[in-house]
């Protein structure tokens, strides 16, 4: 990607506030748009250097007729297939499409179509790193499309990521993440758990951090949610709602293609169950309650 490409950005939550500022960061031209801008002006403010760096758009349209890079990252499949179906008609022909979403592969697989039909360029990068990695930079990016896109972006995308993943072609980036997830499911329960059996014992959680990373059980995963998961609170970096929409997605999957996946099941019955409790946009540490 040249320097003079024009990049715009739709998707501005809790992990692509910091994707985008890593982007204006590197030197490239940064237009914003939000579905609810009265929200996304005010957070955006909260980031170092991105309201200064980056301009708005009046609405989506102008933003693609601006840009010849579009980056999305919301909230799920069907996010992903209205900005596609309302914008790729209006793109310059040879525009690239980047998501950023946990989706599912037939989303790429649409997108890669309704791409073709009009000239573009489309990829599907789902990453993981949380949103700690968004502000390092520091994010690992599952790719799927063509590996010229793939070449064409990766300037853009190695602002962000420490870690450029190609996976296959159109949704295989998509499929890879939800087997991420479902791993990081796996490793969240069992913090859960184990968060409940040293309270109902009384050892003191930060003792026994210590103790265990240096064992089998150490993992990126500990560092970051043992003391939340034992206290119940702290920062909120990835919601209950956010879980429970990753794993339906995996669950679908593995349903599709006839693979047992029981802890699926028991993550989402779990995941319903704190919702009930704490509602969807509580952290993750509160499956330990």
């Amino acid at each position: 990607m040249g320097a003079a490409e024009a990049v715009g950005w739709i998707g501005l939550g809790r992990i692509g506030r910091p994707m985008a500022a890593r982007v204006a960061a590197a030197g490239h031209a940064l237009t914003l748009w939000a579905r609810r801008p009265e929200a996304a002006r005010p957070a955006v403010a909260d980031v170092e250097g991105l309201a200064a760096a980056a301009a708005w758009a009046d609405d989506a349209e102008a933003l693609v007729q601006r840009c010849s890079i579009v980056c999305t990252v919301v909230g799920g499949p069907a996010d992903v297939q209205a900005l596609h179906a309302r914008l790729m008609p209006q793109a310059r022909p040879g525009t690239l499409f980047i998501d950023f979403t946990t989706a599912a592969p037939s989303t790429a697989t649409a997108a890669a179509a309704l791409a073709q039909r009009h000239g573009l360029q489309v990829l599907d990068v789902p990453v993981t790193g949380g949103v700690a990695g968004a502000h390092r930079g520091t994010l690992t990016g599952f790719v799927g499309g063509d590996p010229a896109a793939l070449e064409r972006a990766r300037p853009l995308l190695s602002a962000m990521c420490a870690r450029l993943v190609p996976c296959g072609g159109p949704g295989a980036g998509y499929r890879v993440k939800l087997v991420n997830q479902t791993l990081v499911a796996g490793v969240l329960m069992g913090l859960a758990d184990g968060a409940r059996l040293a309270r109902a014992v009384g050892l003191d959680a930060t003792q026994l951090q210590g103790a265990l990373a240096g064992g089998t059980a150490a993992s990126a995963l500990l560092e970051a949610y043992w003391p939340r998961m034992c206290s119940g609170d702290g920062a909120v970096s990835f919601t209950l709602a956010l879980m429970q929409k990753d794993l339906r997605l995996a669950r679908d999957e593995a349903q599709a293609l006839d693979v047992p996946a029981p802890m699926l099941d028991a993550a989402l019955a779990a995941v319903r169950a704190a919702i009930e409790r704490d509602g969807p946009q509580a952290g993750v540490q509160r499956l330990a309650a």
